[in-house]
């Protein structure tokens, strides 16, 4: 019964991969080992770790208090001050299920194409409506069975990949856990970062978690997530090979001549399952919000917004727009919201006015929050370097010392207001 349990919590999970592991994940991580290498592969160990970290946050407030992330800003902030921000971040978020479709729905369509040959047009047709009859079904447990067979399509397509390639051991460790921020890196290393932690995961794992037990939750969602990782990590070592990644179809050309035509098929098949699996959720993910975070009681209210949502994406797919710089910059903003969400998880899952104590985790969890905060303050401030290096005449380092400064005042400010919450409290 528990080996059960454990491997429908996993499945479940597998959504949180599939959302993440989409075109924009394909096209960054491609980017980053053809321009980088291997520099950048300690931006994707960061970004699981994270992503690992604050989702966690999220189911645990939803199990512990039976809050979803929409209630807890009204609980946190009192009704006004929650209410707008409530609106404010639901619109956001859900804006940006609508921008990540339209990369979703071109992504899928391109590896479609490189498959089979069809028109864009008419495989643009096919990919949205079979989205359409899967969410119009919104039947669960067939969609994060999906997910999970999605996932593991892209797996194999992309380890297959990976395994092309020959590093030494001692170089990819190193890579993996030592920062190295190659000049012009900054969009990239960011765009790896928006990337894996999804802000609209955040509440698309809160929605998914009630009903869940914290350690069954917390195995399901590592082993997905780190699943996730791997597969990310395979898709940037794939990427070291290419010299020329303007387009979909250059990709595919060119790991033709080098990997040869079963490498080329498996990145079509693993960009088909990337693209098709965020194309779904993205709307699965709108539609929860609604529910959740404004608290729709109709379900004809989360359809329509899941139906815009796509429609967007359909839009988008037939016009014919180039998708690989908009899904760059999209990831990189991304990147920029995620501060302020981590400052929210740790101020709620520390107050015990919303998070019953025994589900309080402990004060070494609440350092490696502070410490992924100080990381995407630090990450989203160094990716304006440029504009404000040139702006105010500042040399690189007086740059890093003040992104740094102000890094460090935003962390310790957040702890204080974390230690106010749980000693002041009582604890």
């Amino acid at each position: 019964m528990h080996i059960n349990k454990t491997w429908r919590s996993v499945i479940i999970w597998s959504i949180i991969s599939a959302a993440f592991i989409g075109p924009g994940s394909v096209t960054t991580a491609v980017a980053a080992g053809s321009l980088y290498q291997l520099d950048l592969m300690w931006a994707v160990t960061f970004s699981i770790a994270a992503c690992i970290a604050l989702q966690e946050v999220a189911a645990r407030l939803t199990i512990a208090s039976g809050l979803n992330v929409g209630q807890a800003l009204i609980r946190l902030f009192g009704n006004r001050n929650g209410r707008y921000l409530q609106w404010f971040l639901g619109i956001s978020v859900i804006g940006g299920c609508a921008a990540y479709e339209a990369g979703n729905i071109v992504g899928a369509v391109a590896g479609m194409q490189l498959i089979t040959g069809m028109g864009a047009v008419i495989t643009t047709v096919l990919v949205v409506g079979v989205c359409f009859v899967v969410l119009w079904n919104n039947n669960p447990s067939w969609i994060f069975n999906l997910m999970a067979f999605l996932v593991a399509l892209m797996g194999i397509a992309f380890c297959a990949i990976a395994a092309t390639q020959r590093f030494p051991l001692g170089y990819a460790l190193q890579s993996s856990i030592v920062p190295v921020v190659p000049r012009g890196s900054h969009l990239t290393i960011l765009a790896l970062v928006g990337t894996t932690v999804v802000p609209y995961n955040i509440f698309l794992g809160s929605g998914i978690s009630a009903g869940q037990t914290v350690p069954i939750m917390r195995v399901g969602l590592i082993i997905s997530v780190l699943m996730g990782g791997l597969i990310t990590a395979a898709i940037l070592i794939a990427g070291t090979t290419i010299t020329d990644f303007s387009s979909f179809e250059s990709l595919y050309g060119e790991l033709t001549a080098k990997v040869g035509t079963a490498g080329a098929i498996a990145l079509a098949l693993g960009l088909f399952g990337a693209g098709f699996a965020s194309a779904i959720t993205s709307p699965y993910a709108a539609a929860i919000i609604t529910r959740t975070v404004f608290e729709a009681s109709h379900e004809r209210t989360a359809r329509l917004v899941w139906i815009g949502v796509l429609l967007t994406g359909f839009v988008i797919g037939i016009s014919g727009l180039k998708p690989i710089p908009v899904i760059v910059v999209v990831q990189a903003l991304n990147g920029f919201i995620l501060p302020f969400m981590v400052i929210f998880l740790l101020l709620v899952i520390n107050d015990p006015g919303i998070t019953p104590r025994k589900f309080m985790h402990g004060w070494l969890y609440n350092v490696v929050l502070l410490i992924t905060l100080w990381g995407f303050c630090m990450i989203s401030l160094d990716n304006v370097g440029d504009s404000v290096i040139a702006g105010l005449h500042l040399t690189r380092t007086a740059h890093l010392i003040i992104a740094a400064t102000v890094s460090t005042v935003v962390t310790l400010v957040t702890g204080w207001a974390v230690v106010k919450k749980r000693v002041g409290s009582g604890r």
